[in-house]
């Protein structure tokens, strides 16, 4: 049984020359368990993702990167929390070595996606087929919840300005009370 895809990426910060290499099945999750608004932590378009057909092969050629690159090991950004883990994998000055390394992964034929833009707003657009009961759950303040109300509205407010910066459409993705909140919310600022 073939097992599903596992992802190397590279996720450049934002305005800084730091850069996060890691392997994971899931990078959209990854991404948000460094920053909440992942789309502005982290520079999108220079982002890149390499697929591998098992998490041992992703893992083997992240391990070759991190020793290749050890001389620019970088400390975390202290905004990245502490639970998210990774704290060895950011480098400093490595990103035209590590998109050469990626060319060359693309040359012996995994799938690559540079400019990793598009790669993020496809995942969105999956993840916008469970958004409406997800905002629908969170949004609603008749049923106990583990997060006071301000924190649900705030972790519901970081996701949809993911659909916005991404420009991933939310038409028709909201529950109405939800979708009339975001649109107020969004004005406000």
């Amino acid at each position: 049984m073939k097992s599903r895809s596992c992802y190397l990426y590279i996720l450049p910060l934002a305005y800084e020359d730091i850069l996060k290499i890691g392997i994971s099945h899931d990078p959209l999750g990854r991404a948000q368990a460094f920053s909440r608004r992942y789309y502005e932590f982290f520079d999108l378009p220079r982002s890149a993702l390499i697929e591998f057909d098992s998490r041992r092969e992703a893992q083997a050629r992240e391990t070759q990167l991190h020793r290749r690159l050890r001389e620019l090991n970088a400390v975390q950004p202290l905004t990245v929390p502490i639970r998210a883990a990774g704290e060895t994998e950011w480098y400093r000055g490595a990103y035209a070595s590590v998109r050469a390394e990626i060319d060359r992964d693309i040359a012996l034929g995994h799938r690559g996606h540079i400019d990793g833009t598009a790669w993020w707003r496809d995942r969105l657009r999956i993840e916008r087929e469970v958004l409406f009961e997800w905002s629908m759950q969170l949004f609603r303040d008749d049923v106990p919840q583990s997060l006071p109300a301000a924190e649900r509205r705030s972790l519901l407010a970081d996701a949809l300005d993911a659909y916005a910066c991404l420009d991933v459409s939310l038409a028709d993705a909201l529950p109405t009370d939800v979708e009339a909140w975001y649109r107020g919310y969004r004005e406000a600022w």
